[in-house]
């Protein structure tokens, strides 16, 4: 059965994305792939504000990751979350994904990394302190070690992460649904992130927060509640309360 639009797949095939064109450079390893899909090639496509490489046989969006220490970082953030990202590297954090929201899926968010979960908390609850009207969700990572929590079926949000490190000659061949579905390690998920923020963690840690109303409700009332009195407002309000303190936030320094 076909993932739900709003499962975002976040893949970099190295060999797949590149293989057309007839001047891109010959990777001898993963990482070589990764680096320049994440420091040169980044996203094809900004279409009504939406960043992405292309769309699979499902319709799903399928994006990039970017490094925010590439010279195309700015090219490859979308403008609805463009100044909290830039805003929060500033103050050193590091920044894995982001969404302005779109058509199909509302949610604004931004997903940060640590190293450690002791690094995690106090951010969180930092953020917190600044009553932003944000909502956590720290259900992303689906690696073997650390499966990812099943979503509800009546929630209209939720993202999960899906990689793939080394794009062996079967999966490359093998349609979208297939590989979206092909698992990953946390050694796997520690080399591509390690590569994307240039470091040399031994462990990542991942949390994602959105602005004004929460990825995942708590009950299908909720979501009906929000399908029907759903305010965009309540998502600008939030958002520009971000910007206006994020200032405020402890160095991250790891």
């Amino acid at each position: 059965m076909p993932l739900p639009k709003t499962f975002y797949e976040y893949q970099i095939p190295y060999e797949h994305q590149y293989h057309q064109e007839s001047n891109e450079p010959g990777f001898t390893s993963p990482e070589d792939g990764h680096r320049h899909a994440m420091f040169v090639k980044g996203n094809d496509h900004l279409i009504d504000g939406r960043t992405y490489c292309f769309q699979d046989e499902d319709g799903n969006y399928v994006s990039t990751f970017v490094s925010q220490y590439s010279s195309i970082i700015k090219d490859n953030l979308e403008p609805g979350v463009k100044e909290a990202v830039l805003a929060l590297h500033k103050k050193g954090y590091l920044t894995f994904t982001s969404c302005q929201g779109h058509d199909d899926s509302k949610h604004r968010y931004i997903g940060v990394l640590f190293n450690t979960k002791q690094q995690k908390a106090d951010f969180i609850k930092e953020m917190n302190d600044f009553d932003c009207d944000i909502y956590w969700y720290d259900n992303v990572i689906n690696t073997v070690e650390r499966p990812c929590h099943e979503i509800p079926w009546w929630c209209n949000g939720g993202i999960t992460l899906h990689i793939v490190w080394d794009n062996s000659e079967i999966w490359h061949k093998a349609p979208q649904q297939r590989r979206r579905n092909r698992p990953y390690t946390d050694q796997d998920l520690t080399k591509f992130w390690n590569v994307q923020t240039c470091r040399n963690y031994q462990h990542y840690e991942a949390i994602v927060f959105s602005f004004g109303y929460p990825m995942v409700d708590k009950s299908i009332w909720q979501r009906i509640h929000k399908y029907f009195f759903y305010k965009q407002i309540k998502v600008e309000i939030s958002y520009k309360d971000f910007c206006n303190k994020v200032n405020k936030l402890t160095d991250y320094l790891a």
